[in-house]
């Protein structure tokens, strides 16, 4: 709801502006914002290395040598092997979250 007020109020703000001083000016600084919000996503995530969730450090839990837990993608079939698990967010392959298959080894 914020949101939408916040909208209505620079869409209000740049009508008012373009009319009177021309469009260039109330275009710019919006995309100005644009460009920014974009840049500001785009670092982030590279500081999180894409995800969305980081684990720390004391919650890395080494998997047992008995228990075997694998990822498999469902379109093209990529198994991946997990040996230390990081957090509880399972790989992304071919744009979509794969799929987790445990295996007891006795």
């Amino acid at each position: 709801m914020r949101k939408l007020l916040i909208l209505i109020a620079v869409a209000t703000v740049a009508t008012v502006v373009g009319t009177q001083y021309g469009w260039r000016y109330a275009l710019a600084p919006l995309l100005g914002i644009a460009i920014w919000s974009w840049a500001t996503a785009t670092m982030r995530s590279f500081l999180n290395h894409g995800q969305t969730g980081v684990a720390a450090v004391s919650e890395i839990e080494v998997l047992e040598p008995e228990d075997r837990t694998m990822f498999w993608c469902e379109e093209c079939g990529t198994e991946v092997l997990l040996l230390v698990r990081g957090s509880g967010i399972p790989p992304r392959h071919c744009a979509t979250r794969m799929h987790e298959r445990a295996e007891i080894i006795t």
